[in-house]
């Protein structure tokens, strides 16, 4: 009985890491997004003359929904 105990407690952990490390995963993609969406606003800013913090206002909005 320990030794299926032992074993199932195993898989739940294994399952919970792995889950953890998908949400990680999808955090970090988020991130590398808002990080390029970032430069792209800079980019276009600095082309059209426009003030760079209103761009990254409009940037965060559009990474919030």
């Amino acid at each position: 009985m320990n030794r299926i105990t032992t074993a199932a407690s195993h898989r739940i952990v294994a399952a919970a890491i792995k889950c953890s490390w998908a949400v990680q995963a999808a955090g970090e993609r988020k991130q590398a997004l808002g990080e390029r969406m970032e430069t792209w606003a800079h980019r276009l800013a600095v082309r059209w003359g426009c003030v760079d913090t209103v761009l990254a206002t409009v940037t965060s909005e559009a990474l919030s929904r």
